[in-house]
């Protein structure tokens, strides 16, 4: 649906780099930045407004115990607004009249020594900091000198010192007199910090150099030496010796990671200095989580340090608030978790993104005066962007703003006229725009990734194609088998790659010709691992999952990626293994179910025979013409019939032939008592009597068929030395014994007589792996 307003746009409004920072001083405060930042929209969120809110009681006034500290986290992926939201916060504590002390680093550095010098922003950074810093000091020096003179006593000749404490909280007493009435001791600062620092810092150097501060001829020292510089030599005289920030190694080197503790002390003693005395302060820092790249050496002391200022911030009334990815949150202590509060910004709803639009479109009209911050004219509308086009954006963006704005810009390009006019920006311009921002990588360099994961994993590669090529790759589909591997005999992986899958029609495409595959090849015996070069969207994702059976991979230019792809195959590897056996399993019960309802009725009918032979044996029966007693003879049922002439078991080594055999006499000894206790109580076997019956011959019938085949491939291995494909055939002889085995009730055979240590059930589990030890450690004779 195109704009019904007829108007007509000319400059791109959207942002060229749609990313903030709190580092460059153009990124901040209300001054737009053409094409620069994100930050000339704000688009009001839950996250946002819960955040305002929380800030906004904290800067209220304190309650009769002192104001509280708090931590906050925002804590989500890249580009949904968390550093945006935090110079909204920096925003909110400029624009007030009393702005509190705030300091800002843009995101941790190894080297936090140079960090603290040359990049945080903090009250030393201008004349008017400074100045408010050194008052502060003084309100210090008089707060804590009050309350120790307190402790000992009033001074008549002072008034309450509740009362002087109380002037120089609201600043109705100059801290200079107040000091020099109470004779101010250095000694005093020194205990205090002390007793509330002593865990944290090195209170005696900044308990030093704050009480310098008020001295003028080391103001500028002092000064120098707090923001990061070497100290001058009268501050080493007095114990001051090495600098907040880097510490030089030999030849002057600079230590990596050199200066985290020292800069968090500094930030700490500022930190608790104003909160000392009531006032409130702030810490705002972003990009946290890039601490995960450092070294271990560097990143366990940052983590150690910045727990312990959260610790120092809640408890002694200040404001921190951070931006960290949910990867960083996991490295920070369960403990600190509890101290903190955690802010989830999430990607907007169709609603916002439409809001997001709207905001920089209205911008880009043409003779618009100039920009506007977002949310004062709720009336706006997103100008050329169709409401199909809307719909879209957010679908394939997931609502995540920064991927919104890169989208837009480029959209709008493609939809550009060739003066340079924008009447309407339809849904394919934005199909198209998110092609073209995620489809950057050629075909040849995801080969050359999955290669590496082949070569990883040493996967096989299948010696022929087990598809007809218009299958693999159909013609005109952007879809194609890159590798056919084959972990297992006639079992076969299909890695394909595939571009964007933006569109339901895509999906579907994909999902017909991997179903088309698994057909080709054999339900159960091929997986497909789908590659995606480009962009597909979580929820897409998802269905194309449920479609297809296993998550696609987007491809990402990440070291990550080959090991990606190797485990994702080692996966499937696993699947199509078990698919397959659970598939012999089901074969191999349906065809004992119908050996087993076979021997059943051949047993019930031996029963009925053993029965009638009793009876007639009773004295005073009259025997039957058809059936004598002299007949009866149950010898038959210790004859072994044999499914292979007996030369050829004969050539089976002797240690081969002797377990056979007493797998096949263990279970005649089974069947035999089973039919004497049937004998002796001159009565029908009972159904448990039939049950073991019935699973003692079913055994020995497969005990005699795994003897043939093993004949049977004696005779054809090779004299002497059998080849790997005879190795592997006889394991799959021995592992098909053992896997039907499992499935019947064994258990139930109980003992196999006096001469056998073991059950028959172990017997017979154990024969399977006897008979392929002895044969592999054993050479085939000529």
């Amino acid at each position: 649906m195109a704009p019904d307003s007829g108007e007509i746009w000319h400059s791109n409004p959207f942002p060229l780099t749609p990313v903030v920072r709190l580092g460059p001083s153009a990124d901040l405060g209300d001054v737009p930045v053409e094409a620069a930042d994100s930050g000339n929209a704000t688009i009001l969120t839950p996250t946002l407004d819960e955040l305002r809110h929380l800030v906004g009681d904290y800067l209220a006034a304190p309650a009769a115990g002192g104001r509280r500290g708090r931590a906050i986290a925002l804590v989500g992926d890249f580009g949904l607004g968390k550093s945006h939201a935090l110079r909204e916060v920096y925003a909110t504590l400029g624009a007030r009249p009393d702005a509190p002390a705030t300091w800002i680093v843009d995101e941790p550095a190894e080297d936090m020594g140079g960090m603290y010098r040359d990049r945080l922003r903090g009250p030393g950074d201008t004349p008017q900091g400074r100045r408010a810093f050194e008052e502060l000091v003084r309100d210090y020096y008089a707060y804590v000198t009050a309350n120790r003179v307190g402790a000992q006593g009033s001074d008549p000749r002072l008034g309450t010192l509740d009362g002087i404490a109380a002037g120089l909280r609201d600043r109705s007493l100059d801290p200079d007199k107040v000091v020099s009435a109470l004779r101010y001791d250095p000694e005093v600062i020194h205990a205090d910090l002390r007793g509330t620092l002593g865990e944290v810092t090195e209170h005696r150097r900044f308990a030093t150099a704050l009480a310098l501060l008020q001295e003028p001829p080391f103001t500028r020292m002092v000064w120098e030496w707090l923001t990061g510089g070497e100290p001058a030599e009268p501050l080493r005289e007095r114990g001051i010796t090495a600098a907040i920030g880097p510490s030089a190694g030999h030849g002057g080197q600079q230590h990596p990671g050199s200066g985290i503790d020292r800069v968090f002390d500094a930030l700490a003693v500022q930190g608790f200095l104003h909160g000392r005395v009531g006032s409130p302060y702030a810490l705002l820092m972003d990009s946290l989580e890039k601490v995960l790249e450092w070294p271990e050496a560097t990143r366990r002391p940052f983590v150690d340090a910045f727990e312990r200022l959260v610790n120092i911030y809640v408890s002694r009334g200040g404001l921190l608030v951070f931006c960290v990815s949910p990867q960083g949150l996991r490295a920070l202590r369960p403990s600190v978790h509890e101290r903190i509060v955690q802010l989830w910004p999430t990607g907007f709803d169709e609603r916002l993104t439409g809001q997001l639009v709207a905001a920089y479109v209205g911008t880009g009209r043409s003779g618009a005066a100039g920009r506007e911050r977002a949310g004062a004219a709720p009336e706006r509308t997103a100008g050329p962007f169709s409401a199909e086009a809307l719909r879209l954006l957010h679908e394939l963006t997931e609502g995540v703003p920064r991927e919104v704005l890169k989208t837009c810009r480029r959209a709008w390009r493609l939809s550009a006229e060739p003066d340079g006019a924008v009447r309407n920006v339809s849904a394919g311009a934005v199909l198209r725009a998110v092609r073209d921002l995620h489809e950057k990588v050629s075909r040849e360099q995801v080969l050359s990734d999955v290669q590496e994961a082949l070569n990883l994993g040493q996967w096989r590669i299948a010696s022929h194609q087990p598809v007809p090529a218009r299958l693999s790759s159909p013609p005109g589909a952007p879809e194609d088998v890159l590798y056919w591997i084959s972990p297992a005999p006639n079992a076969y992986l299909a890695v394909i790659l595939t571009r964007s899958v933006l569109v339901a029609d895509d999906a579907e495409r994909i999902a017909a010709q991997v179903h088309g595959l698994r057909s080709a090849v054999r339900p159960g015996w091929c997986e497909a691992l789908l590659v995606v070069n480009g962009h597909v969207a979580r929820p897409m994702r998802d269905r194309l999952g449920r479609s297809i059976g296993s998550r696609p991979l987007v491809y990402r230019q990440t070291t990550d990626f080959p090991r990606e792809v190797h485990e994702a195959l080692r996966q499937l590897s696993g699947r199509v293994a078990e698919g397959r056996r659970e598939e012999g399993l089901v074969q191999l019960g349906e065809r004992m179910r119908r050996d087993l309802e076979q021997q059943t009725v051949q047993l019930a009918e031996l029963s009925r025979s053993v029965a009638t032979m009793a009876s007639a044996g009773r004295p005073g029966s009259t025997p039957s013409h058809r059936q004598r007693p002299e007949s009866v003879d149950m010898e038959p049922l210790d004859v072994e019939v044999r499914a292979e002439p007996e030369a050829a078991v004969e050539r089976l080594p002797v240690p081969v032939r002797r377990r056979f055999q007493e797998a096949l006499t263990v279970l005649d000894t089974v069947t035999r008592r089973v039919a004497g206790l049937t004998m002796r109580r001159r009565s029908t076997a009972t159904p448990a009597e039939l049950g073991v019956l019935g699973c003692a011959t079913l055994v020995r019938t497969l005990t005699e068929e795994f003897r043939g085949a093993v004949v049977v491939w004696h005779g054809a291995a090779l004299p002497g030395a059998p080849s790997e494909q005879q190795w592997r055939e006889l394991r799959r002889i021995c592992r098909e014994y053992e896997r039907a085995v499992e499935v019947l009730p064994v258990h139930l055979l109980g003992g196999a007589g006096p001469p056998h240590p073991r059950t028959a059930a172990r017997t017979v589990e154990v024969l399977a792996e006897e008979v392929w030890s002895t044969l592999s450690s054993t050479a085939v004779p000529g």
